[in-house]
């Protein structure tokens, strides 16, 4: 007790009194360090469970996810296209607006009759190239063609062809496609009248072929 009474205490300068502060703050430093590294190690599984997606005990098409490596299996969609519009319906109203109107009609024997009025002026094609060539029918090359016309509602010929099946000189082409362009036929009711038709040039015997002039 005596000693006690005899103790003095002595000041303390400015460099005692900054140690205790940088002690203080390292300690302060070193234990937030320590609780971040706890809280991150106790969040790591449950952010983990929420990884690429929903969390697992939730409810939705994402899978949890896996952990192992080997991906995650999603369920394949089925889509239901009975419903939907058909091709058929889609293209119905476009088909019908781009179908070619009904043909017209011509009493068929009637037809018949105009159509061999007009051929057996064809002949003549040949026999006026011969001709002008002056050579025999024989050399000029013609035998069967393939003529298509369009009778219209007025009995007009348009859209005139002439197809050679087989070889045929140029020049009685020619004189077949304009004898065509000049034909009328019986107007055809119920709109135009596509025609084919398959002509062929008559031959002649030898001696009994007209002569070129």
């Amino acid at each position: 007790m005596a000693f006690m009474g005899r103790l003095k205490v002595m000041p303390m300068d400015r460099t005692m009194m900054r140690v205790p502060l940088w002690v203080v703050t390292i300690s302060i430093v070193s234990t937030y360090s320590s609780v971040l590294a706890r809280a991150q190690l106790t969040d790591a599984p449950e952010r983990a469970g929420i990884l690429n997606g929903l969390a697992p005990d939730r409810t939705g098409r994402v899978a949890g996810p896996s952990l192992d490596g080997t991906g995650i299996e999603i369920a394949p969609s089925v889509v239901d296209v009975s419903r939907g519009p058909r091709e058929s319906q889609v293209a119905g109203p476009a088909a019908a607006a781009l179908a070619p109107p009904p043909a017209g009609s011509i009493d068929a024997q009637e037809l018949a009759s105009e159509i061999a009025e007009r051929f057996e002026p064809l002949q003549g094609c040949r026999i006026d190239v011969a001709r002008r060539r002056r050579v025999p029918i024989r050399d000029v090359e013609a035998d069967r063609l393939t003529l298509r016309w369009t009778i219209t509602d007025k009995g007009q010929v348009t859209s005139a062809e002439a197809v050679g099946t087989t070889a045929i000189d140029a020049l009685v082409l020619d004189c077949v496609k304009r004898e065509m362009k000049t034909w009328t036929f019986s107007r055809p009711s119920g709109g135009s009248l596509p025609v084919e038709r398959l002509f062929r040039f008559r031959r002649f015997p030898p001696g009994l072929e007209p002569l070129p002039r």
